[in-house]
Order: structure tokens, then C-alpha cells, then sequence
């Protein structure tokens, strides 16, 4: 019988073969999941981690052992065009799979970093995605979002389009559908409270910086 993938235990962590999660907040993030599907040789450094594979994706190149030996399903996926997460992601849409975080997608390589964040837009409006770095919590969202936050956390919102009309509250540093003069105009705002509500007219990235 065919796998019905939407019906996969949730937390759903799509583990990636970038820089190795270090920092506690992300730690904890993992040790909640209940599915681990693994981009290509992202599955050792999940395993380093002391956590069992579900699935592996990708052009399998990267892997440290032979296939047979990571005892969970693995999926070839050969499309020289696109990325292991690209087609990781592809591959989740294609299955009915809603929501998924990142981990080990950013770090190591400045045009990778850059990459995900333009591939993070590119499926927004597919699946919701939240990318997990060793420095924030990383979203791209085009409506009214509500984001837990702690009172004094960091948190930068960057537009994709400076045309785009942002609202937020609950931040020290608030704005009602106003536009950003100049990118940077938006980075190291400050949570007020336990949540905060960011609003806009287009795609923006939005950064929670981890707390310590």
C-alpha cells in the first residue's frame, strides 16, 4: 500500500546537509520532532546528533555509508538543476506534506545561505516552511502572522519588495502599512511582549534571532 505522506507524524524536520546544529534552542527543536527526512548526506550529521532517519532524499552522493546501512527509505532523486533542498522541498508539496522546518540549510557557504532564503520564497505560498540557523528562526510570509517571541529578542524583518506596505506590533519599533525607506531599516527591532504581529502587502523574511 502506497505511503500517505500528510499523514506522517508531526514535527516534520527536513535535515539538510549544511552547517551542524549547535545552538540549544534548535537542539530542542530536533528532540521534539517525530519525522526526520534526511537531504542526502545531511543524514550523518543527523545521526551524530543520536537520531534515527526516516527517509533520505536527493542524489545520494554525499552519504558516508552504503544506502542499505541507514535502515530507513531512501529516495533517489537525480535533477541536476536543482538543489538537494529544492528537490526535498519539491518532494514534501508532491506528497501533501503542510509544514516543515529546516535544519542544517544554511551555514558553511555565503551563496548557499543566500540561495535558501530566495528558496524559501519560492515554496512559501506551497508549504510552511520555518528555516532553523544557529542564529534565528527564519520565516517568509506575505499576511498577518502572530510570532511568539521573548521580551527583548532581536527580530529583523526584510523586504523582498521595498514597495511592500508592513504593519507590525508588538516590536519596539513599530510601523501601520507604512513602507521601508532602505532594506536595512528593518533589522534589530525588539520584541515588547510574549508576541508580536507582522502584517504586510508582499513577501518579507522575517528573523527571530535565538535567544540565549
Amino acid at each position: 500500500m502506497k505511503q500517505k505522506f500528510s499523514t506522517l507524524n508531526t514535527p516534520i524536520i527536513l535535515f539538510g546537509n549544511g552547517e551542524c546544529p549547535v545552538h540549544p534552542s534548535v537542539l530542542k527543536i530536533i528532540d521534539k520532532a517525530n519525522t526526520f527526512i534526511c537531504l542526502d548526506g545531511g543524514v550523518d550529521n543527523l545521526m551524530t546528533l543520536g537520531h534515527t532517519p526516516d527517509y533520505i532524499l536527493g542524489d545520494l552522493d554525499s552519504l558516508k555509508q552504503s544506502r542499505e546501512n541507514y535502515g530507513c527509505k531512501v529516495e533517489p532523486l537525480n535533477d541536476q538543476n536543482m538543489t538537494d533542498l529544492e528537490k526535498g522541498l519539491l518532494w514534501c508539496c508532491k506528497n501533501g506534506i503542510e509544514e516543515v522546518s529546516l535544519v542544517g540549510s544554511s551555514g558553511l557557504r555565503d551563496d548557499h545561505s543566500m540561495a535558501t532564503l530566495f528558496i524559501l520564497l519560492n515554496f512559501a505560498s506551497r508549504i510552511r516552511i520555518t528555516l532553523l540557523s544557529n542564529y534565528s528562526e527564519i520565516h517568509c510570509i506575505k499576511r498577518t502572522t502572530i510570532f511568539n517571541t521573548m521580551q527583548g529578542q532581536v527580530i529583523s524583518i526584510i523586504p523582498v519588495n521595498l514597495d511592500t506596505e508592513i504593519t507590525l506590533d508588538g516590536l519596539e519599533y513599530t510601523l501601520a502599512d507604512e513602507k521601508l525607506s532602505f532594506p536595512s531599516q528593518g533589522i534589530s527591532n525588539i520584541a515588547k511582549n510574549k508576541t508580536c504581529t507582522i502584517k504586510s502587502t508582499d513577501w518579507i523574511w522575517v528573523m527571530l534571532n535565538h535567544t540565549k
